[in-house]
């Protein structure tokens, strides 16, 4: 708020001063005035130049400052060292991809590129002779591992047939041995079953007898039970008559007599009974005699003869089969030793020559030769890249940028020469805290260069992620189109978002006046100047957006309205239209820069001085210097100061009349 006071204040006082010294001016030049063309004295037109008002595409608002900057510069130092004898290019020169910049002195490169090639051819020699010997050696140890190889193949065949033969012979014995033991033990098996024919026989007939003697031996037995059965009953009658004859007293002795004579008969039949049985028994032992006698007769004694040499057969060929396979299976078990033997033997000598091959297959010596040729290879390699880098080329298309070995200097690690990269060409500009957020990468923006008088369309190429401290401020990197090449590094360079379809009123920023009651310009209607005060939108430092004051169709006064006051008489004059004669000087007055947004006020700037002939109503036009930046505000930074229209704006032969200062427009 104080500097905006201080600058109203100035404000006010220059306009005060304006008015003192055009009221002088006016006194002055109303005494020596001549008749106006309506011919009545004391009138007077002021001259000025207008413009119709009409609507006019705006860009996105805020402006944003800042410089055309290469995409990189590389700095390019020489890979040899040595004297420059040569530049083929200037500062400003534009260059390409491989094109000569500078010839570097490689008379020692050189020299030492021809003892390279002697050494090469040196190092091939010695490579080729030690590939023939490798050759060589190769190939007779190849000779003597076929030789050897061939030797263990036919060694291993023969151990194989000598063993197969054995395995074949013990089979064989094996197969005859098993048939002659079948022999013998179907030769025990006729005379086991003749053998048990002869028992079986015997004991047959023993059987047969022993029955007969059993059925006899029953039957007697039945008969002699039968009869003694029957004695004992007439014993028992006997016994029971002779107690009734003796109970009657009748006939006892006859009875006596019978019982006598029943127990004799029936002691004699068990006496008879006894002998039969004693007489059995002994048929029975010498049927049982018999039976032994049966059994060692002479056919079962030859049976069992017949059995037991069979048996014996059989256990002298089990016997004579087992040796005859142990041999067998000794002599394949030493045929297996012997084929081990010599296999192992033959596998070793095979061995020796495979080892001798891999020896001859080594390529130790060969690849040391190939080492000392790739060596002077690469050295040569080397060498030859060196020379060729005698010739500094661009590895960029840009614009040099600096030259700093100049020809006659030795290059060392420093660089040569810097190239520029303008491809693409960017606009780097300073965009505020508040505003970063509405920027993102592609957008479009038009990029305006104040030196070229030209704006150029570009997109938003990269935001550089940090933040200025002091300005608060973020690099936003503009690709712009430039088809012509007419953009260089370090112009200045303004920035804004493109437009959008919207359009106002806009009018030339010189043609807006400060004034203590506001921002006002001037129109011309009937005649005479009309003062309009206006609100200001967009402002660049060329122009402003007029929102409200002024519509379509207005005069705008463009020039001349420093000196104007309100319903004066004006008359339109064309732009280069001759004032009047004599000579005229003015001197600028002191321009102020306002500082846009709603940060602080921008600094002042002053205007330069500015002579002109008294020929044209105004001097000489002078630009106020650059003005201060203003401090940072919410989004505010003032750029450059717009100074004064320094020329007299009456004309006069003398000159004496000087110039009302007016209130810049700073962005």
């Amino acid at each position: 708020m104080r500097k905006y006071s201080s600058l109203k204040s100035t404000t006010i006082i220059a306009v005060v001063t304006a008015i003192t010294v055009t009221i002088a001016g006016c006194s002055t030049a109303a005494s020596t005035a001549k008749p106006g063309a309506n011919g009545r004295s004391g009138t007077r037109q002021m001259t000025v130049e207008t413009q119709t008002v009409k609507l006019s595409d705006i860009g996105g608002g805020q402006i944003f400052t800042g410089s055309i900057t290469p995409a990189f510069t590389t700095n390019l130092s020489s890979k040899v060292s040595g004297r420059i004898t040569s530049l083929d290019v200037n500062v400003g020169d534009k260059v390409k991809v491989g094109q000569s910049l500078a010839h570097i002195d490689t008379t020692v490169l050189q020299q030492s590129l021809e003892q390279s090639k002697s050494d090469l051819a040196l190092s091939q020699v010695q490579y080729n002779k030690t590939v023939n010997d490798q050759t060589n050696s190769l190939a007779l140890a190849q000779k003597a591992l076929a030789v050897q190889q061939a030797a263990y193949e036919k060694t291993i065949n023969d151990q194989k047939n000598a063993v197969a033969l054995a395995q074949t012979q013990l089979n064989n014995a094996i197969t005859t041995q098993q048939n002659s033991i079948e022999t013998a033990k179907q030769g025990v098996s006729t005379a086991q079953v003749g053998f048990s024919k002869a028992q079986t026989d015997a004991a047959t007939a023993v059987t047969v007898a022993q029955t007969n003697l059993n059925s006899q031996l029953d039957s007697l037995l039945t008969t002699q039970n039968n009869n003694i059965n029957t004695y004992q009953l007439n014993v028992q009658q006997a016994v029971a008559a002779y107690n009734t004859a003796v109970q009657t007293g009748k006939d006892i002795d006859n009875a006596f007599a019978k019982l006598q004579n029943a127990q004799l008969t029936l002691q004699q039949a068990q006496q008879s009974q006894y002998k039969d049985t004693q007489s059995a028994q002994q048929s029975l032992t010498s049927l049982q005699n018999a039976l032994l006698t049966a059994q060692s007769s002479q056919a079962v004694q030859v049976a069992q003869e017949t059995l037991n040499s069979a048996l014996l057969t059989l256990a002298n060929t089990q016997a004579t089969a087992a040796a005859q396979l142990d041999l067998s299976r000794t002599q394949l078990a030493q045929s297996q030793s012997s084929q081990d033997i010599t296999k192992n033997s033959a596998e070793a000598t095979l061995e020796q020559s495979k080892q001798a091959l891999k020896t001859a297959q080594s390529t130790d010596s060969l690849q040391v030769s190939a080492a000392q040729l790739q060596q002077s290879q690469t050295k040569l390699k080397i060498l030859s890249e060196q020379l060729q880098d005698g010739v500094l080329t661009s590895p960029v298309t840009g614009i040099v940028s600096s030259i700093l070995v100049p020809v006659g200097q030795n290059t060392g690690q420093s660089a040569v020469m810097s190239i520029a990269t303008v491809d693409p060409v960017l606009a780097t500009v300073n965009i505020s805290e508040a505003s970063i957020g509405k920027i993102k990468t592609g957008l479009s923006m038009s990029v305006k260069i104040p030196t070229l008088n030209k704006s150029f369309d570009g997109l938003v190429y990269a935001i550089h992620p940090t933040m200025d401290p002091t300005s608060k401020s973020f690099l936003v990197d503009i690709k712009i189109n430039d088809d012509n090449h007419e953009v260089l590094p370090g112009m200045f360079a303004e920035s804004s978002l493109k437009s959008e379809g919207k359009q106002s009123i806009v009018v030339p920023a010189d043609a807006v006046l400060s004034q203590p009651s506001g921002n006002a310009v001037y129109i011309v209607k009937d005649g005479k100047a009309s003062k309009v005060l206006v609100k200001i939108g967009v402002m660049t430092s060329s122009s402003f957006e007029i929102t409200s004051g002024l519509k379509v169709g207005d005069e705008l006064v463009v020039k001349g309205q420093e000196l104007l006051s309100d319903n004066v008489p004006v008359q339109i004059n064309q732009p280069g239209q001759d004032a009047g004669a004599g000579k005229g000087s003015g001197q600028g007055g002191q321009g102020q820069g306002q500082g846009q947004g709603q940060g602080k006020n921008g600094g002042q700037g002053q205007s330069g001085q500015g002579q002109g002939q008294g020929q044209n109503r105004s001097g000489g036009q002078g630009q106020g210097k650059t003005g201060g930046q203003g401090g940072q505000g919410q989004n505010g930074q003032g750029t450059q100061g717009k100074g004064a229209d320094p020329s007299g704006a009456k004309p006069s032969g003398n000159g004496a009349d000087a110039a009302a200062p007016k209130a810049g427009a700073g962005q």
